[in-house]
């Protein structure tokens, strides 16, 4: 299970983008050596801060399972020096930093393939190293906009609005993951090192797939469907009040409407002209709507899934974080899987979906301690006496 257990990472990463990449590989078997700035380490560690705990937060424990931790000061000349030798035996150099930060240190792609010809160095920008925007900073939230994603999130008369979670962040460090996968194919295929690079706003845009359909479809009239869909081509299809929540339902088709009219106790409306086929459904949405919204506000939101699922029609509770954690089906699946960290106690962490002839990837250790593994990096890997690592420490370097 462990593919990438020959695969060493030096992870330079932060906040949440690089950070899931590197979780990704981890689980896989890689060896993640994650650097940070001494003292303070990486910014996520100040994002929702474990209570009493210095230097600790939930996402950091999340997502930097299986990976061990050092301090560098990489704008330390010695810091630099340091690095440079953890380069020549490594397989991967990971950053998610601002286009020309490695070059400013001196530690840019032309120079570190000098060191190690068969390295890939691997980056994830705002916009990408080239084009118009490519020096813009860039967070999860601004690509979101850019990129036409928080246009059409909303209800119709409201405000454009983002998504609740850093969406991209996370689709990003997916598309980061596997692009290091495949240069590392390339590599050893050619035994040259690759410079691979991605960025945040390229990797919106595949999601604006349905959006940009709806445009050529629609032309400039498309709108905000807030939890419907745009041109409300499908109806029934919203959010829908139950005893206990809510519920997102979606009829696909009129042999669908036909089976939810029987679920409803309403088979008359199978028949009535003006909701028996998809397009007059649609021409009424709001009327389909106050018809599905009161039948499921008689039923919990779990008995309505639970019906809807045995009768062929689309379904799905609307959860809270509380809920989701306590999910049966994630904890049976691995997915959601509890470590105990040593200061944060019991955490969920988010594992990879993926599994290879039905075997998951497991979490082998917590996230690390700030520098919990200096010793046995800067000992074993570049035989530093523990003399000149407490020197180090001393001059701020690690």
């Amino acid at each position: 299970m462990k593919v990438l257990d020959d695969v060493r990472i030096l992870d330079l990463t932060h906040f949440y983008n690089g950070p899931y990449a590197t979780l990704v590989l981890g689980f896989f078997g890689a060896e993640v050596i994650k650097i940070e700035p001494p003292e303070l380490g990486e910014r996520a560690r100040t994002i929702f801060p474990i209570p009493g705990v210095t230097n600790e937060s939930y996402p950091f424990v999340m997502l930097n399972s299986n990976k061990k931790g050092v301090t560098l000061n990489l704008k330390a000349p010695r810091g630099q020096e340091l690095f440079k030798q953890l380069v020549k035996d490594a397989d991967v150099v990971v950053e998610n930093f601002t286009v020309g930060v490695m070059d400013r240190l001196g530690l840019g792609w032309d120079v570190l393939k000098q060191i190690n010809p068969r390295l890939v160095y691997a980056s994830s920008t705002g916009y990408g190293q080239t084009g118009p925007y490519s020096a813009y900073p860039a967070f999860d939230p601004i690509v979101q906009a850019m990129s036409g994603l928080i246009s059409a999130t909303g209800a119709p008369d409201g405000p454009p609005t983002k998504a609740g979670t850093p969406i991209m962040d996370i689709l990003g460090g997916i598309h980061f993951a596997t692009g290091i996968i495949v240069a590392l194919r390339q590599r050893d295929r050619t035994g040259e090192g690759v410079f691979m690079e991605t960025s945040l706003y390229e990797s919106a845009i595949g999601p604006m797939a349905s959006l940009i359909a709806a445009y050529l479809g629609q032309g400039e009239t498309y709108e905000r469907a807030g939890n419907s869909v745009h041109g409300h081509i499908f109806s029934p299809y919203n959010c829908y009040p139950t005893q206990d929540g809510h519920v997102l339902l979606l009829v696909l088709d009129d042999q669908r409407w036909q089976a939810l009219c029987t679920l409803m106790d309403r088979q008359e409306l199978s028949d009535d002209p003006k909701f028996a086929t998809k397009a007059e459904r649609s021409k009424r949405w709001e009327e389909a709507d106050s018809i599905v919204s009161a039948w499921t506000k008689q039923h919990t939101k779990q008995d309505i899934m639970e019906r809807c699922s045995t009768a062929g029609i689309t379904c799905g509770m609307v959860k809270e974080v509380a809920e989701l954690l306590s999910e049966p089906h994630l904890r049976a699946r691995g997915t959601l899987q509890d470590i105990r960290h040593p200061m944060a106690g019991t955490v969920p962490i988010p594992a990879p979906p993926w599994r290879l002839n039905g075997e998951q990837p497991s979490i082998d250790a917590p996230s690390p301690a700030l520098g919990q593994h200096n010793e046995l990096v800067y000992g074993q890997l570049l035989g530093l006496s523990e003399g000149e690592m407490t020197q180090l420490k001393e001059d701020g370097v690690i």
